[in-house]
């Protein structure tokens, strides 16, 4: 009985000690955050680390078990072939994307003119009049609206460079990380058991069980859908570069490259691809922006009929309300990596609610 009050005890004095830190975090909220974000730019080389170390472990883990080899040169072979693909990458392409981006804002003014031309050409078009007057007399403001479209683009693609500057800052940071990557890889099954034994003793036996249930669930979703979806884009992408070439379009690399990463956000990824690519060649030929056009809305076609059922299949297993539900509400909280997590979680809380649905129905 005692031993019962002195549990009722405990209990208590921890539900008024998390109400009082409450309070003080709250009362304090702007000291708290300085701190959290101070001790987040500390900290912040090993969260790279483990981001970096969890990118590159299929990998690793790949070549130890398909070739056989020690944990020592399936490290030493997964961080050669990034280091090649990132010397690749910084060498090649990034410049050269770089060089796309400046001209396309040094030209802004020139596809300023161009659109004005054609918006000024368009409305006084004696067909285009006689909608007009008949829908109320409507005046179309055209200089007023092409300015406005072209310093909007403007912001993005500087908006673009800036983060592209910015993420400079963070080099030393993500090398910092880079490295230490590697110890983590080494010896990850070590720092996975002490995980699970900090869970344990925080959580108990129980909670922490439910608590490693969940994030392997989250793990595996993630895995199968960032995975695959990152290989079906990087195809799409390549099959665009090429395409892109032949038509001869302008900056094929750079819209070959938006189109592999928006191709990884469902439904409304694919539709944003095909518009930008259009839009900056109809500056060039609206015949080739035609063509770019079509070719992209095919090559779409192929990756949702054949490519995206034969790599991902059902796996989520969401349907195409949910899916488009997760995106929105993702891509509105966290931006595009939002829009990219948002179907994975979505998954899982869907696996959840059943359990939940199944528990309480029987």
């Amino acid at each position: 009985m005692f031993k019962e009050d002195k549990i009722k005890y405990l209990d208590i004095i921890k539900i008024v000690i998390t109400i009082m830190i409450s309070i003080k975090i709250v009362d304090n909220y702007e000291l708290f955050f300085t701190w959290v974000n101070r001790i987040f730019n500390i900290i912040s080389p090993f969260i790279y680390a483990f981001i970096i170390a969890y990118v590159l472990n299929p990998l690793m883990s790949f070549l130890e078990k398909r070739f056989k080899l020690t944990r020592g040169k399936s490290i030493l072979i997964t961080y050669i072939t990034i280091v090649l693909m990132l010397g690749i990458f910084s060498s090649y392409l990034m410049p050269r994307i770089i060089n796309s981006v400046m001209d396309i804002i040094k030209h802004i003014p020139e596809f300023t003119k161009i659109a004005e031309n054609y918006f000024d050409t368009l409305i006084k078009d004696e067909r285009i009049q006689n909608i007009l007057y008949s829908t109320g007399n409507i005046e179309l403001k055209t200089d007023f609206i092409i300015s406005k479209g072209s310093s909007i683009f403007a912001s993005i693609l500087n908006s673009f460079l800036s983060k592209t500057v910015s993420f400079t800052n963070y080099f030393v940071k993500w090398v910092f990380g880079f490295i230490i990557s590697i110890y983590i890889l080494a010896d990850k099954e070590s720092i996975l058991e002490t995980t699970r034994k900090i869970l344990h003793a925080i959580l108990g036996k129980k909670n922490a069980g439910k608590a490693l249930e969940f994030i392997s669930n989250l793990h595996n979703m993630i895995g199968v859908y960032i995975g695959t979806k990152a290989i079906d884009s990087t195809i799409i992408g390549i099959m665009a570069l090429v395409g892109l070439y032949i038509i001869k379009s302008p900056y094929a690399l750079l819209i070959a490259l938006i189109v592999g990463i928006t191709n990884m956000i469902p439904y409304f990824g694919p539709f944003i691809g095909m518009v930008v690519a259009s839009i900056i060649n109809l500056f060039f030929s609206p015949i080739r922006a035609l063509v770019v056009l079509i070719f992209l809305f095919l090559l779409q076609q192929f990756d949702g009929w054949y490519l995206d059922p034969k790599l991902i299949g059902n796996k989520v297993g969401l349907k195409p309300f949910a899916v488009i539900f997760a995106v929105t509400l993702g891509g509105g909280l966290y931006g595009p990596v939002g829009m990219i997590l948002g179907v994975p979680i979505m998954a899982i809380i869907r696996t959840y609610l059943e359990k939940l649905l199944l528990k309480f129905n029987n």
